[in-house]
């Protein structure tokens, strides 16, 4: 789910000018509304929930699919690009994250050389939450951090309704900065009765099949959830390269 996995483009967001006077005002009161349905929204994110996230760019594809929990979660990330795939398992249990990848992602993603992909390859690894090089892995599994992840500023505009999996949502408009400093479109689309929780977010819902695109889909909010750390690991950093 996290930020750093949804991808965002360069594709920017253009709304066309209404009239002055009584329209501009009620585009500012349109705004003010857009803007507290969606910070209400970030409350009501403040607890478990299942998600699923898929981010595409120049045919590399990301598959993120975890559940969330007040002091653990897990995930299974998946990348895709041409005939290589790296697959990792992530758990996280109070302050220690577990890890275990195929020999690509623990070459690729983690940083191990080929031969101790090779030898660590679908074993567990345990790591300190606190290791700044790999915090990344874990971040957005715990409940606290799900709000985060769905930042976006605004200027916040209210969308249409729309049916996703059964359920009628809100669409909220915002933006995000990428990396680079471009502002792209991210568009929340929220339940629409009872606690406005988020069904699913957009990064550049607009953009053509070779831009980047990145969207996460969420369900089971409050479910229970139970990850279980491995019974054996071995320490991941001492394997690490120095820095």
């Amino acid at each position: 789910m996290r930020r750093s996995y949804r991808i965002a483009g360069a594709v920017a967001a253009t709304v066309a000018a209404v009239a002055a006077g009584v329209a501009a005002s009620g585009t500012a009161t349109a705004a003010t509304v857009a803007k507290a349905k969606y910070q209400a929204a970030l409350k009501a994110a403040a607890q478990n929930v299942h998600y699923v996230s898929r981010a595409t760019e120049h045919g590399i594809t990301l598959e993120v699919v975890g559940d969330t929990g007040k002091t653990s979660g897990s995930q299974v990330i998946e990348v895709q690009n041409g005939s290589i795939t790296e697959e990792l398992a992530v758990v996280l249990i109070g302050s220690t994250g577990f890890l275990r990848g195929n020999q690509s992602a623990l070459e690729k993603v983690v940083g191990l050389t080929t031969a101790q992909s090779s030898t660590y390859m679908h074993k567990w690894l345990s790591f300190p939450t606190s290791n700044g090089s790999l915090s990344e892995l874990v971040s957005g599994l715990r409940d606290s951090e799900v709000a985060p992840e769905l930042a976006m500023t605004g200027p916040y505009t209210l969308g249409g309704t729309k049916v996703i999996a059964g359920q009628l949502t809100q669409a909220i408009w915002g933006t995000a900065a990428t990396s680079s400093g471009t502002k792209v479109p991210i568009v929340l689309y929220v339940a629409s009765t009872g606690p406005p929780r988020p069904v699913r977010e957009i990064t550049n819902p607009n953009a053509k099949s070779s831009a980047i695109q990145g969207t996460v889909t969420f369900s089971d909010w409050g479910q229970t959830t139970h990850p279980v750390a491995p019974a054996t690991s071995i320490p991941l950093v001492p394997l690490l390269p120095a820095s």
